[in-house]
C-alpha cells in the first residue's frame, strides 16, 4: 500500500476553529472526505469528550452517524420557524452506543453527542443536495427544550 493511501485521524485544529461556536464542550473534528476524495457527502470524524455535544441545527441533505467510540445520544425535535426563531418540542431520544448506525432525515431539527461524563465518537457522512453541491447545515443556539434561535 503506497504511503499516501493511509491516514491518521487527527483534530483538524483550524476545521475546529472555524466551526467551534456550533459545540458545547471539547470536540475533536477530522473531515475524513479530505483524505479520501468523496464528491457526493461530506465524511468527517467527530469525538466528543466528557459530555460535550453539538448545539442544536439540520441538514438540508440527510446525516448518517456510524458510532465508534463510548456512548452517546441523539436528541430530535419538532420545530416551528418565526424567522431566526424556532419554537421546538422534544420528539424524541435515542441512546447510541459502539456499533450502531442512524439516519436523520434532512431538515429534522437535532444534537447529538456525549452523555454527561463520558466520552463518544462517530463518523458523519453529510449527503449532498440533489444538485451535487455540499448541502448546508442550519445551526441554532438553543435551551434544548423550548426554543432556539438561528446562528447560521
Amino acid at each position: 500500500m503506497k504511503k499516501e493511501n493511509f491516514n491518521k485521524i487527527r483534530s483538524d485544529k483550524s476545521l475546529l476553529a472555524s466551526k467551534r461556536r456550533y459545540f458545547l464542550g471539547n470536540v475533536v473534528l477530522h473531515d475524513i472526505s479530505k483524505n479520501i476524495g468523496v464528491t457526493d457527502q461530506k465524511v468527517y470524524y467527530a469525538a466528543f469528550k466528557n459530555g460535550a455535544r453539538t448545539k442544536v441545527h439540520y441538514h438540508e441533505g440527510e446525516q448518517t452517524l456510524i458510532v465508534t467510540k463510548g456512548t452517546g445520544v441523539l436528541v430530535l425535535f419538532k420545530g416551528t420557524i418565526q424567522g431566526k426563531n424556532v419554537k421546538i418540542k422534544h420528539d424524541a431520544k435515542l441512546a447510541l452506543k459502539v456499533g450502531d448506525m442512524v439516519r436523520i432525515p434532512k431538515n429534522t431539527l437535532h444534537w447529538h453527542g456525549a452523555v454527561a461524563n463520558k466520552n463518544f465518537g462517530h463518523v458523519a457522512f453529510n449527503a449532498f443536495s440533489d444538485k451535487r453541491k455540499e448541502a448546508k447545515t442550519i445551526w441554532y443556539d438553543s435551551d434544548f427544550k423550548t426554543h432556539a434561535v438561528k446562528i447560521s
